[in-house]
């Protein structure tokens, strides 16, 4: 079989790999079609997560360590490894060298959730940030923790309180409905993050930004954001927050 021109296939412009967490992955494929223009795809391998137990992280990193290797093998522009805790499950010094060493071995550009948050928290110019995340309230502190990863205060988090395996269910307008919250609270803060990208936030970005003149930073737009980026693709895109307008 004689190899296709590029012209000739949908990901014609950039062929994107993405690792999800969620055994059951439903949002972010939705999500990511909604955004990247034509010519870009999702080449997606559903890890093991069911309810965060340590056991699925680390299994779940497992996965992705072969998941990434397949995805170089077929051809994908760029790997990314999500998940935050599975990012850091080997120490937020070693999630760095991760990304080196797979790069070294694959010959292809390699990203995880958490660098991509944090190339996008450092473009928008992030400093002062209230936290909106989907999981139980119990998790608030813990989830809202990671944006000092990204050289941000926390001056204020919610959660909304779904189960992990729920949240393809969470509505359209809980993003909105925390993030107005938190503002009214914490009027200081020069943005707002949206955790995890396995829920809704696409359609909350702009309205946020622009009721409260403020950054809005969703796990989501930002994975997105840094593989197009990185893949040569700086389209401006409308309709999903500042950071795909101007950066």
């Amino acid at each position: 079989m004689t190899e296709q021109p590029r012209s000739d296939i949908y990901g014609s412009r950039a062929r994107i790999g993405y690792t999800s967490p969620p055994l059951t992955t439903e949002v972010f494929p939705y999500e990511f079609y909604q955004i990247v223009p034509k010519g870009v795809t999702l080449v997606v391998t559903s890890l093991a997560i069911v309810v965060r137990s340590k056991d699925e992280v680390d299994q779940s990193y497992d996965i992705s360590m072969r998941a990434a290797r397949e995805m170089a093998a077929a051809g994908c522009d760029i790997v990314v490894l999500g998940g935050v805790p599975i990012n850091l499950s080997r120490g937020a010094a070693n999630a760095g060298q991760i990304i080196r060493d797979l790069e070294a071995e694959l010959k292809v550009k390699v990203s995880t959730s958490t660098s991509a948050q944090a190339a996008a928290a450092k473009a928008l110019g992030c400093k002062k940030v209230v936290v909106c995340q989907p999981y139980e309230k119990t998790e608030t502190d813990r989830i809202a923790s990671y944006a000092k990863h990204f050289g941000c205060e926390v001056l204020g988090a919610t959660g909304w309180g779904s189960a992990f395996n729920q949240i393809g269910r969470i509505p359209h307008h809980a993003a909105i409905d925390m993030g107005r919250e938190l503002m009214r609270k914490h009027p200081d803060a020069d943005s707002i993050f949206f955790p995890s990208p396995h829920w809704p936030t696409a359609g909350a970005l702009d309205v946020l930004e622009r009721e409260f003149g403020v950054n809005c930073m969703a796990a989501h737009q930002a994975i997105v954001w840094d593989a197009l980026r990185r893949c040569g693709i700086k389209d401006r895109i409308e309709g999903f927050g500042r950071l795909f307008r101007e950066f």
